[in-house]
């Protein structure tokens, strides 16, 4: 099933994201902690794809283990880098193989070493030509990537906003935020995105911090900004990680509820792969599935 038509028959949906291990060793162990996943009913999982596509062939494996093992819908990502045309219809050939039908369509961080993204020959710059080529292609649901502070590269805000609209004309069936940890950003942005005539659903992506050195690059890769009450109280758990993790997921929770009450489209979880965070933010939306609690919201 097209994750477009999930949010035809409920809402909020509880959605999490997973990246691919390196290792045959670390594979397996992932397929083990997605059996206990599987029992937090996600209503689907993403797993995303290695600088240059390099983890291509695991994402489409454990994407594969999501739907045909678990019976979860899986979002395959799918990025610009280092493919050409061709090359990134044969991956959506073997997606489609798979009876994977969704499709995360990104541009793509630069690879390691490479300052800025050089568009492959015969390939695509941008996340709205890649949309583009897989709308017409047909038979997948397509998600894109959102920047509720304005994506890092743009010269500014409305630029950002307008690129954000184009990847949704483009045929884009949903957007999903990267992460943000001050919820006013994200209501701002989804005012404007309104506005602007984006009715698709519009879903905040939040990211449980574990330290405040990880937490930092993370919003410096999406330029995010982190709130000095999130910063100063990791930084105080610094010599203590679990501590820091259970501060930070405290945080992320407080987000999630107000997210939530206000009525969001669903709540996308950035995982790590750590079952803590996936274990508290599902029971947290399940909550928000109750019959009275969505009468109460119209």
């Amino acid at each position: 099933m097209q994750i477009a038509e999930l949010f035809k028959t409920r809402r909020p949906l509880f959605s999490i994201e997973l990246f691919p291990p390196k290792t045959p060793e670390g594979v397996s162990k992932l397929k083990e902690k997605l059996d206990e996943i599987a029992a937090h009913s996600p209503d689907y999982i993403s797993v995303t794809y290695g600088a240059g596509g390099g983890t291509r062939h695991t994402t489409r494996e454990i994407c594969a283990y999501v739907k045909q093992k678990l019976g979860i819908e899986a979002m395959a990502h799918l990025t610009c880098v280092s493919h050409s045309s061709g090359e990134i219809g044969a991956l959506l050939d073997d997606l489609e193989s798979d009876g994977i039908e969704n499709i995360m369509a990104l541009r793509g961080d630069p690879p390691q070493g490479q300052e800025r993204f050089v568009p492959p020959e015969d390939g695509f710059a941008h996340a709205v030509q890649l949309v583009r080529a897989i709308r017409a292609r047909g038979g997948f649901g397509i998600g894109v990537a959102g920047y509720p502070e304005g994506h890092v590269e743009a010269p500014d805000y409305q630029v950002s906003l307008r690129h954000q609209v184009e990847k949704i004309q483009a045929g884009a069936d949903f957007v999903v935020s990267q992460l943000f940890m001050d919820n006013a950003y994200f209501y701002r942005w989804l005012e404007h995105l309104r506005a602007a005539g984006v009715t698709a659903p519009v879903v905040p992506g939040i990211l449980p911090a574990v330290s405040a050195k990880g937490i930092g690059r993370f919003a410096a890769l999406c330029g995010a900004k982190v709130p000095d009450q999130l910063r100063v109280g990791l930084e105080r758990f610094e010599a203590h990680p679990e501590s820091a993790s259970a501060f930070g997921l405290v945080f992320a929770m407080r987000q999630i509820e107000d997210l939530l009450s206000q009525g969001v489209d669903g709540i996308h979880l950035y995982a790590l792969n750590r079952l803590e965070s996936i274990r508290s933010v599902s029971a947290l939306v399940a909550g928000y599935r109750i019959p009275s609690a969505g009468a109460a919201r119209g």
